[in-house]
């Protein structure tokens, strides 16, 4: 398997972003669950599920959802995670975006698919096809993320730790801020692979971190997974405490999550 394989990217994560990357917020979901029609008779494909941020809470608030996701290890925490809800109406599949047409007889019809902090990672425009297909009339899809802030965030605290990263880690993504996809605009992308009524939603969001909830959360980045440091994880983790006891906790960040959704 080449070692950009879906399946690969985020090796030695998975513990890491099940525990540290955060859910999307209710207002999020409740959105979701009104725009589509959300019910008890109704069926989600979660699509690049990872451990289950999108997943589990949609599951509280529907019939039935698949979670799909290339790494196995994130659907066992994904399991744990929904375990831990009493959420018994999730189905777990291995497999990526380029699987989607083998695993449609598995997958099924369903009233909404839902892609959370992924969609970069995709063929976009055949994914778009194969979920145009799996889902019902007045169903659709909705593209759902927000601030990636190691890299994109704004606060002293988060440049801070970028700084440690790049002193242990050579490839490390810029600093940009948050970035525009004005080049690359999604809504317009789902609106030419056949869906409708295309809108754009975007949710304010204050989160606050503590410094291990922090360092959890960075390395559950694929370009911060735990093996890229090697033998000086545990010395990159002591110097970014150190850096940030000048700053207070909570760390806090001030973010919005995106949605686009477009009807079948």
């Amino acid at each position: 398997m080449p070692a950009d394989a879906p399946a690969d990217r985020f090796d030695s994560t998975e513990p890491y972003y099940a525990a540290h990357r955060p859910g999307y917020g209710d207002r999020v979901l409740d959105y979701l669950v009104s725009h589509f029609g959300l019910d008890a008779d109704t069926r989600v494909l979660d699509l690049g599920c990872g451990a289950g941020q999108l997943a589990v809470p949609l599951a509280a608030r529907t019939g039935d959802v698949v979670g799909v996701d290339p790494n196995a290890a994130m659907l066992d925490h994904a399991r744990e995670f929904a375990d831990s809800e009493g959420a018994r109406n999730v189905q777990w599949l291995v497999g990526s975006d380029a699987d989607l047409q083998g695993l449609a007889a598995d997958i099924g019809t369903v009233r909404l698919a839902t892609i959370g902090r992924a969609f970069h990672w995709m063929e976009q425009g055949r994914t778009l096809d194969h979920l145009h297909s799996l889902t019902a009339d007045g169903g659709g899809v909705a593209i759902v993320t927000d601030r990636e802030w190691l890299t994109r965030g704004t606060r002293d605290w988060q440049a801070t730790i970028h700084d440690a990263a790049s002193d242990y880690i050579d490839d490390v993504p810029e600093r940009t801020g948050p970035v525009s996809h004005d080049d690359d605009p999604w809504d317009e992308l789902v609106a030419e692979h056949g869906f409708a009524d295309v809108e754009t939603r975007t949710f304010d969001l204050r989160r606050e971190w503590s410094v291990e909830d922090a360092l959890g959360y960075v390395f559950s980045l694929s370009f911060c997974a735990p093996a890229s440091f090697g033998t000086d994880q545990s010395a990159f983790a002591a110097d970014v405490r150190e850096r940030l006891a000048a700053h207070d906790e909570p760390l806090v960040e001030e973010t919005a999550v995106e949605v686009i959704a477009g009807r079948t």
